[in-house]
């Protein structure tokens, strides 16, 4: 699977998660049909049940949880992945219905866009595309060498069409402008290992 290089965002780049999706979902031992456990927890013993015996079995296990310590103990926990909106926020109508435990979006939303918000003012940003356009750009509390592939192509670029007029230092985590007045790169050195302090 590959990009699509005429996406102005993507530039053709996906992430390693998405470009063995075929891979993963064409696999021979891809899980095709609910299973259940049969052994002891982490035994690695399960058999197959049919798609009516796994809702039911989850639909008890809900009920089971209710009655003993009230809706708030179901916690539904998701995240996007490859779903679209209908798949991926269906489970919040059961949420409302049941009463069950409720949070904005996800574990890993929730914190990120609080920071966020409370060190800017709110949730805003800009375009990742334009990066090359800034005179400074500056990338903290994210690692997207890792976790996003897209923005750090463009900071990539801004970084090479920077060159020219920023002195780079590889062993700081910042990059310090030859001239105050000239557009610089302002963002984290490249390191392979993060020495430990």
């Amino acid at each position: 699977m590959r990009g699509a290089e005429d996406n102005l965002y993507t530039a053709g780049v996906i992430c390693a998660k998405v470009a063995r999706y075929s891979e993963r979902i064409h696999h021979p031992d891809r899980l095709l049909h609910p299973m259940v456990r049969t052994g002891p927890k982490g035994s690695g013993q399960f058999a197959p049940i049919s798609w009516d015996d796994a809702l039911d079995l989850v639909a008890e296990k809900f009920l089971a949880a209710e009655a003993r310590h009230g809706s708030e103990a179901v916690w539904p926990y998701y995240y996007a992945g490859t779903m679209g909106l209908v798949m991926r926020d269906g489970i919040n109508r059961l949420r409302h219905v049941k009463k069950y435990s409720g949070f904005h979006s996800t574990i890993c939303v929730n914190p990120a866009w609080t920071g966020f918000i409370a060190g800017t003012g709110k949730l805003a940003g800009p375009d990742p595309r334009e990066m090359a356009k800034s005179d400074c750009v500056v990338i903290w509390g994210t690692n997207p060498v890792n976790t996003q592939v897209n923005v750090m192509t463009h900071a990539t670029r801004a970084r090479k069409s920077a060159a020219p007029r920023s002195s780079r230092s590889t062993s700081t985590r910042t990059v310090r402008c030859s001239r105050p007045t000239s557009p610089c790169w302002c963002g984290p050195a490249p390191m392979a290992h993060s020495p430990a302090r």
